[in-house]
């Protein structure tokens, strides 16, 4: 009897063991797909989503020096103070983040230069010299042009990347599916033989 019951935890012990080989697959793959998913919702999209709404608040600020310019409504200033302050927060936190690529720092230090040509701008204009200031605008007005396009591509690329993970993702999601699904029959005939293989040497003894 107790030669019997070893036989049989044996053999459920080399049932658990194949049966386990899928789950073991599984388990490994949804770990991996995991982390890839969890960089890009942590790290990637806040990025991107970053970048994008500098872009907006910069191309506001560009809108703001325009419209003070050509019809000297200071309300326009009040709209440029907001969204610099706006732009000014999401540029200290895209240079605290580690996860800012380095390509988007290097664009904000040059962003710098612009920042100053724009704050003359509305120095000159305050200081009650609008025509000063429309003749210091339209200089700035290739380095917006500029600032603004190299934000964009950045943002395009960054999108890229993204698509490219999340295609990656997809894959190796099939990929897991396929092997999950082949490893599930291999258990399954690796169980059967081995239950065959266990009657047959007991009906022999």
């Amino acid at each position: 009897m107790n030669q019997l019951w070893r036989q049989r935890i044996v053999l459920i012990l080399i049932i658990s063991l194949f049966a386990s080989i899928p789950l073991i697959y599984a388990l490994g793959g949804y770990q991996t797909i995991s982390k890839m998913t969890e960089g890009m919702h942590t790290q990637d999209i806040p990025t991107i989503q970053q970048v994008d709404q500098l872009i907006e608040h910069n191309r506001d600020r560009a809108n703001a020096v325009r419209g003070l310019l050509l019809y000297e409504d200071d309300r326009y200033i009040e709209q440029y103070y907001f969204s610099t302050s706006k732009a000014h927060d999401l540029r200290r936190l895209l240079n605290a983040s580690n996860q800012t690529p380095g390509a988007v720092k290097d664009l904000l230090m040059r962003n710098d230069a612009w920042e100053a040509e724009i704050e003359k701008v509305f120095t000159v204009y305050e200081q009650d010299n609008p025509q000063a200031a429309k003749r210091l605008a339209k200089q700035t007005t290739q380095t917006t042009q500029t600032i603004l396009e190299d934000l964009s591509q950045i943002k395009d690329k960054l999108y890229g990347e993204l698509e490219q993970k999340l295609e990656l993702t997809t894959e190796m999601t099939t990929e897991y599916k396929r092997m999950c699904f082949s490893l599930s029959i291999l258990a399954f005939l690796l169980v059967a033989t081995t239950i065959i293989v266990f009657h047959r040497s007991k009906n022999a003894s």
